[in-house]
């Protein structure tokens, strides 16, 4: 016998197969913001009346919840062999196309929506090589400016995303910087889709007993980010030994896995005398206990395709103070301000405080080796002014009004009418 979901897929494709959509991604791993966005994106397509198969490249252990059909093409250990060394690369990626353009015809698939570069370039492959019918949206998650490593990736941009019916970019800025950089006509934006019900669900579970001292009674500083370049935590410890000297009551903790460069944090915050102040705690599978409880959320990335943990802080109701950089942050913390607006900083915008945006160097040096640039003044000066003003913590205490402008039905929105107009093209 059928069960009831069954059914209703066949019905869908009695109906017609412009229902029909796969998600194609590298892998649904627990962990990566684009995984989690594909999922959700699959998920709640799924709750509509649309038949959705998940495509990852290759299988992993750890992956995030799925309610619909899942496929992948390769193993794990296999796909990792495959694609080391740039011939391999060349072979994976025309293998997978071959195989996407398959699977699509046996499905009868109407649309691919694709996420990251290996899926994007197989997809659109597919399409050129090997005569894949289906519609293509391709999704850009980062800001192709710093994500993009040789001339032969640029090139492949320039070249394949023409091809695709529609390009998705996470951000204005980063659908921008397609259009200025890369020659594209054919984009949008979709910001990313919030659980905003389920963030306040998790913000009520307990933090990890091994981790309750690092909090007390002190004012708490809190970032959240992986130990890579990208985030720009050095600028932070600098900024933060010239706030803890003005009052010694602060302590900063920073969550997220290692990326190559938490050795050098540490030995930063030693050389800074920050130990007893500074707390790393890894990562953590529930970020928003540990949001709700800090007085304050610190951002010092040096580029962001959108910044996922903004909305996750602000769903928290606790001050933001963010670097201005591209892309993200201005939008997500300040709607009122076009991209392009030239402004002065600190800039107290509507939900957040903006400062000036960090050089995009990596330096490990302590103030006795290099004193506080302007960039780094301005940051510890406005972490300094959010602890000591009490009414300025107060204005910036109702985040969840604009995180929930992410909610997962707002985003939804965006999403079916782009799936339509290409149905339609």
């Amino acid at each position: 016998m059928k069960n009831r979901k069954e059914e209703t897929k066949n019905a869908r494709g009695c109906a017609g197969t412009n229902k029909r959509i796969v998600i194609l991604i590298n892998s649904l791993s627990h962990g990566g913001g684009a995984e989690r966005i594909a999922t959700e994106l699959g998920n709640n397509l799924g709750r509509e009346d649309f038949d959705i198969t998940f495509l990852a490249c290759h299988d992993s252990e750890h992956k995030y919840d799925f309610k619909e059909e899942y496929e992948y093409l390769y193993e794990e250990k296999e796909f990792g062999r495959y694609s080391e060394g740039t011939l391999q690369n060349v072979y994976i990626t025309l293998k997978t196309a071959k195989k996407v353009a398959r699977f699509c015809k046996d499905k009868e698939v109407s649309i691919v929506i694709s996420f990251l570069d290996f899926s994007n370039v197989s997809v659109l492959l597919s399409r050129i090589l090997f005569r894949n019918k289906a519609k293509v949206i391709v999704s850009v998650r980062n800001n192709p400016l710093k994500s993009i490593k040789s001339n032969l990736q640029t090139l492949t941009m320039k070249r394949l995303y023409p091809k695709a019916d529609k390009v998705v970019a996470l951000s204005r800025g980063v659908e921008n910087t397609l259009k200025e950089n890369f020659s594209l006509l054919n984009t949008t934006y979709i910001h990313n889709m919030q659980d905003i019900e389920k963030f306040n669900k998790l913000a009520e579970e307990k933090i990890e007993e091994e981790h309750t001292e690092a909090f007390g009674d002190d004012f708490t500083f809190i970032t959240v980010g992986s130990f890579e370049r990208q985030k720009g935590q050095w600028y932070l410890l600098r900024c933060f030994k010239k706030v803890n000297q003005i009052n010694s009551n602060s302590r900063l903790i920073i969550l997220g896995q290692d990326r190559g460069i938490s050795k050098e944090l540490k030995e930063l915050t030693k050389r800074l005398n920050l130990e007893n102040r500074v707390f790393f705690l890894g990562r953590v599978n529930n970020v928003f206990p540990y949001l709700k409880k800090a007085d304050c959320f610190v951002f010092t990335s040096l580029w962001e395709g959108f910044g996922n943990v903004l909305t996750e802080a602000l769903s928290q109701n606790i001050p933001v103070i963010s670097t201005d950089c591209l892309a993200g942050p201005r939008e997500i913390l300040c709607p009122e301000l076009s991209l392009e607006e030239e402004i002065e900083y600190p800039y107290y915008g509507q939900y957040g405080v903006l400062t000036n945006p960090f050089e995009d160097k990596i330096f490990f040096g302590d103030l006795e080796e290099e004193n506080l640039s302007k960039e780094e003044e301005i940051f510890s000066e406005t972490m300094i002014e959010v602890m000591k003003d009490e009414e300025l913590r107060n204005k910036y205490s109702k985040g969840l009004e604009r995180a929930k402008e992410f909610s997962s039905d707002k985003i939804m929105v965006r999403w079916k009418e782009v799936i339509e107009k290409i149905v339609l093209k």
